[in-house]
């Protein structure tokens, strides 16, 4: 059910006016994956008391990963896969 939660904050997200998010990125590592919220080029104004906090990245186990990835194509939001193998 966690996946669930997940997709109703990403949909929320998604819709929002105040900045675009364009994609959803997950990094898979071999005990977790880590999904970043990645957003277009949105720093415009100077003023840094104003600057935008984008969404807190979630972290999530594979299972709860294979049942986000299916809603997300229902949902026809865009993501990428990484698989980052160091030696």
């Amino acid at each position: 059910m966690k996946e669930k939660r997940i997709l109703e904050a990403v949909l929320l997200e998604w819709t929002r006016q105040d900045r675009n998010m364009i994609m959803l990125e997950f990094n898979t590592h071999p005990d977790m994956v880590v999904m970043n919220y990645i957003y277009d080029d949105h720093e415009e104004a100077d003023d840094v008391h104003r600057k935008r906090h984008d969404h807190d990245p979630e972290v999530m186990d594979h299972e709860t990963f294979a049942a986000l990835k299916k809603e997300l194509y229902e949902q026809n939001i865009p993501f990428r896969e990484r698989r980052d193998d160091f030696i």
